[in-house]
């Protein structure tokens, strides 16, 4: 069962938000085990599935929106966590074939009807902006890594000149420099998967939303468009504010994609009831299964 949450919330225009969830019971074989072709587990292809589906939505539903009400008021389509989809590198390209596509698809509509698309990352660990000073920080006339930190077999613990930053994050780092409200200059992120993101090629950038500081990901066309990436930024901002610290409509949405204990019920018991309409007798749970339903505490 893949579960997307949906949250659409209105300002200034006196409609009520839209919160909900689109269920997608997963069930054919070729769905569920065509992954084991390419050694990854049923439960991780479901996830990486469901990716897929939560960016397709969000694009039908900001191309939903733009059409109605992109003259009068801005949109922003938020994502809870990043857009470099760093578990593709690991993936065979059969398998990254499977699954980018949709999403550069989706992207590509956002940017058609101009509505800029955003990762939110909270409590980042990052260090890209760090590894960027290490070059500051290396004794060597030319640096190369390989030829003179590498480790000796006399000393295997010993840490290269340029890990005098190690273990600070990026965010500690822009803690102390940006104040509420502002953001750190732009960058370009180098994983090797973004070579095929083309045209989407992946910026951030940490913003201070007053709680934290978060980093923020999004699309090539939304980091070089001033008008975009404004309208962004300050639509995240207000974003935290109402949610005392975190964008509300990605909480909202998350708490529409728990799949709570009442839901489960109904799912099984429809599940059960359409194996009895088409024939299949003998149908029971486990003994586990079934006490995982109730308590007699």
């Amino acid at each position: 069962l893949i579960n997307v949450g949906r949250t659409v919330l209105h300002y200034g225009q006196s409609r009520y938000p839209l919160l909900d969830s689109l269920p997608e019971v997963v069930y054919r074989p070729e769905d569920l085990y065509q992954s084991h072709q390419w050694g990854i587990r049923t439960d991780e292809w479901m996830g990486y599935r469901r990716t897929v589906s939560e960016v397709v939505m969000l694009s039908e539903l900001a191309s939903g929106l733009a059409a109605e009400t992109r003259t009068t008021h801005p949109i922003l389509a938020m994502v809870d966590g990043p857009l470099v989809y760093w578990f593709l590198d690991a993936l065979p390209e059969a398998a990254q074939h499977e699954l980018l596509p949709p999403i550069l698809a989706a992207w590509d509509r956002m940017r058609d009807q101009g509505v800029p698309v955003v990762g939110y990352i909270s409590a980042t660990r990052s260090s890209e902006t760090l590894n960027f000073l290490r070059l500051q920080s290396c004794p060597f006339e030319e640096p190369d890594c390989q030829r003179h930190c590498a480790k000796s077999p006399d000393a295997p613990s010993a840490r290269p000149p340029c890990q005098v930053f190690a273990p600070l994050r990026d965010a500690a780092l822009w803690g102390q420099l940006l104040k509420p409200g502002q953001r750190s200059p732009l960058w370009r992120a180098g994983a090797p998967i973004l070579e095929r993101y083309g045209d989407h090629h992946t910026h951030f950038c940490y913003l201070h939303v007053g709680s934290e500081v978060a980093r923020l990901e999004m699309p090539a066309w939304v980091a070089n468009d001033p008008e975009l990436l404004d309208w962004a930024l300050a639509l995240t901002v207000a974003q935290v504010q109402k949610g005392f610290g975190y964008p509300v409509a990605l909480a909202e949405s998350h708490n529409q994609a728990v799949v709570r204990g009442g839901d489960r019920l109904r799912f099984f018991g429809l599940l059960e009831r359409e194996m009895v309409r088409v024939g299949l007798r003998n149908i029971g749970t486990s003994y586990k299964e079934a006490r995982k339903r109730g308590s007699i505490a």
